[in-house]
């Protein structure tokens, strides 16, 4: 079976982790993987056939397009995997003209996903954001997370807190939809430090945010970490908060799950689903966002014991080889 991964952009973010790993884990199941995506990405796979093109321009500009074309028809490739809306907009424009099959995958909660419903079939990363499209070839594969050795670190001690403070955190980008604002407003009057991992372009103005409330003492802005370092901090850390208004599949949750951190969020994805209606919390309400941290701080070990079903349950689904079975599964499917 020959397949290939069709990346559109050129960031660095979870779309791209998936598409990676993806790509070593089909090549180590025996399937024949190439990737076609911006040359910068080259290094980063594996044992597979990396073709360069340069797909971060415009999704309709002519002469990408018929670059995609030429190399799509002349490998005449079993199925081609598009990761995300916009190579899989591209994609489809030339689907007419190609004989493989075609599998897309939804990453994100976009309001246009016409271009999935042409698909051949389609993956959602969660039952959420597949719920509007109007394909009945469709299945939700969960994102894998890479299966290592954690250990928990002393946090007071590597970020200078004070001993015995309830430690919690947050990771990812500093924009407007994470809603980290509220985070910052939600811990204003409770006794906790807050270890915020990302950076972006609201960073100056939660940091401001800190000061005007007074409460730059109770948060450690951290800009970077290293994949591993992040998965020590949300094992080390009492509990996970997630504020997003709207989330694909959210890495971090699923990690936090397998460390065995309790979290609380916001309904996006499907965090409820998993966690159960008490642990969500509503959309920019930092005062019900600060009540359901005070009330966890108060009932630990309670709260540990009732989220053993949800660690159990992320362990057993949020993880590669399931991931990477599910998705062969798929393959065959659309090619009997």
């Amino acid at each position: 079976m020959r397949v290939v991964q069709v990346l559109g952009g050129a960031e660095d973010g979870g779309l791209e982790k998936h598409t990676i790993e993806l790509s070593d884990y089909l090549h180590e199941e025996g399937i024949d993987v190439s990737v076609i995506a911006h040359k910068k990405f080259k290094n980063d796979f594996q044992n597979v056939h990396f073709i360069e093109l340069d797909l971060s321009k415009s999704r309709n500009n002519p002469l990408v397009l018929y670059k995609l074309y030429k190399i799509l028809k002349k490998e005449n490739f079993d199925i081609i995997h598009t990761q995300a809306n916009k190579a899989t907009d591209m994609v489809m424009k030339l689907k007419p003209y190609l004989k493989s099959k075609i599998v897309s995958t939804l990453h994100s909660n976009k309001k246009n996903k016409k271009s999935f419903e042409k698909a051949d079939f389609v993956i959602t990363v969660s039952d959420r954001i597949g719920e509007k499209i109007k394909n009945k070839n469709r299945t939700t594969i969960y994102n894998g997370i890479k299966s290592q050795t954690i250990k928990k670190i002393n946090l007071y001690e590597k970020f200078d807190i004070k001993n015995g403070a309830f430690i919690l955190c947050a990771v990812g980008r500093l924009v407007d939809v994470k809603r980290y604002d509220v985070l910052i407003k939600g811990i204003k009057d409770i006794e906790v430090h807050l270890i915020l991992v990302g950076k972006g372009e609201k960073e100056e103005e939660l940091k401001r945010l800190s000061r005007e409330l007074g409460i730059e003492h109770k948060i450690s802005f951290i800009q970077e970490m290293e994949n591993k370092d992040v998965k020590e901090l949300i094992a080390s850390s009492d509990l996970y908060i997630i504020t997003s208004d709207r989330e694909g599949f959210s890495y971090t949750f699923a990690e936090s799950l397998i460390l065995e951190t309790p979290l609380l969020s916001t309904d996006v994805a499907d965090i409820k689903k998993t966690i159960g209606e008490e642990y969500i919390i509503p959309f920019g309400d930092s005062k019900k966002l600060s009540q359901k941290i005070e009330y966890i701080k108060s009932n630990y070990d309670i709260i540990l014991k009732e989220f053993k079903p949800s660690f159990d349950f992320a362990k057993e689904e949020f993880n590669i080889s399931k991931m990477v079975t599910k998705t062969i599964h798929t393959y065959r499917r659309i090619l009997t």
